[in-house]
């Protein structure tokens, strides 16, 4: 074969520092559209953003070099900045210092997509550490829960 074909759908969950409610639905809007500019410049595509006041999850089809990483780390850098410059209340905003990534084969893509968009629904019922540790705990993760919030 003369080409690489890759399918590469992670879904991406990163909380604010110490899951402050900064993250309005305004500010997610923008930021939507911010990471989706940024993302393509990456060579990605941003095919989802959803979130509530205190985290994003977002679903980015990778191309074949980008590795998980190096996709995720500019993206949070830049958002940082981003956030800051933009918005007078998040002067001094950050992201928790990690994440969590989940692969999405293409069977669950549909499944994956409502489910990002209807975050601010499905926290009415669960926490945003509640729902943190339900992902890590499908994924069969190894975590200590006694730090995974200590930013």
């Amino acid at each position: 074969m003369s080409k690489e074909f890759i399918s590469c759908l992670m879904h991406v969950v990163i909380g604010t520092y110490h899951q402050k409610n900064f993250l309005t639905a305004e500010i997610r809007s923008q930021l939507s559209a911010y990471l989706s500019a940024v993302a393509k410049s990456k060579g990605m595509i941003l095919v989802a953003l959803g979130g509530t006041e205190n985290h994003i999850h977002f679903l980015l089809s990778l191309p074949t070099k980008l590795s998980v990483e190096s996709a995720i780390i500019p993206i949070k850098q830049s958002s940082t900045t981003w956030l800051r410059q933009n918005f007078e209340i998040l002067r001094s905003f950050s992201w928790s210092a990690g994440f969590a990534a989940f692969s999405i084969s293409r069977s669950q893509l549909d499944s994956t997509l409502l489910y990002i968009q209807n975050q601010e629904q499905y926290h009415w019922k669960k926490t945003f550490q509640e729902e943190y540790l339900e992902f890590l705990n499908f994924h069969h993760l190894p975590f200590k829960e006694s730090s995974l919030f200590d930013d």
